[in-house]
């Protein structure tokens, strides 16, 4: 494995990441705090860094297998 693809994992890893705690910390003040007037921010946050997630684990994926091509292998 090289640096780059090392690189690309672990920033995928830290969309989900952010997305999970986004989430949780969506979930802890709408239950703590009944009058927070802007916890859906949190949500917004948890679904658009989960979209990204899929879209840089989606582009990993396409690179590879173009790269596969390229060198010939399957």
């Amino acid at each position: 494995m090289n640096k780059n693809k090392i690189f690309k994992i672990v920033v995928e890893c830290l969309w989900l990441v952010m997305g999970a705690f986004c989430l949780g910390a969506g979930i802890y003040y709408q239950t703590k705090y009944d009058e927070v007037p802007n916890v859906w921010i949190f949500y917004a946050m948890a679904i658009i860094s989960v979209g990204m997630f899929i879209m840089r684990f989606m582009q990993r994926r396409n690179e590879e297998k173009r790269e596969k091509r390229r060198n010939g292998e399957r």
